[in-house]
């Protein structure tokens, strides 16, 4: 048997554990998050008190799992990129970083202080640092493979990419009432400024 292939119980757990976090995302999302109790999410996933516990200690740890979540989408989007085949460009970044941006917007317009919460979490239990890293070297490595680039060092530019990406994400999220318009053409701005000094 290949021990890459997870087992029937793995896949399990892996399906229990995501659909908690989707039923929790929906709830914190209508009601907020200090009004749903670990109770609340457990039934209306359909599980014990237990097992909810079994799977998230505290009810604050499916804010990690939400910010685990985002920031892997954006490695993946960046995988799948790279195993593409495409030329890599500064363009196709650009067009990258913004199907980010429209995810987020579309996941968070209606649950802004849910995605802010989130943000929070991710800082105050240091998992920015790692899944930034991550994210920096993904850019970074797509970076280093666009043709005739100048020789501003990617890891530089990655850099400034993320950290652009996040404050516009936090400013867009602090603001009430900003439409996610407004977040896809401050991203596209920002980031354009951002690529046109390296490009």
């Amino acid at each position: 048997m290949n021990s890459r292939i997870p087992s029937l119980r793995a896949r399990q757990r892996q399906h229990t554990r995501a659909e908690i976090v989707r039923v929790a995302f929906d709830l914190f999302a209508r009601r907020g998050y200090e009004a749903v109790s670990a109770d609340a999410i457990a039934e209306a996933a359909g599980i014990s008190r237990a097992t909810f516990f079994n799977y998230f200690p505290r009810k604050e740890t499916i804010l990690l799992e939400l910010a685990r979540a985002r920031a892997g989408r954006l490695k993946a989007l960046l995988t799948e990129f790279r195993a593409s085949g495409r030329t890599a460009s500064f363009d196709a970044l650009l067009a990258l970083m913004l199907k980010l941006t429209e995810e987020n917007a579309r996941i968070s317009i209606d649950s802004k202080r849910l995605l802010l919460d989130t943000f929070i979490a991710h800082l105050s239990h240091g998992l920015l640092l790692p899944a930034r890293e991550e994210a920096v070297q993904a850019l970074a490595g797509i970076i280093r493979s666009i043709p005739g680039r100048r020789k501003a060092k990617a890891d530089l530019i990655a850099a400034t990419m993320f950290a652009v990406f996040v404050c516009t994400m936090l400013e867009w999220l602090m603001r009430e009432g900003v439409p996610r318009r407004w977040l896809v053409d401050a991203m596209r701005s920002r980031l354009s400024v951002v690529l046109e000094g390296v490009a």
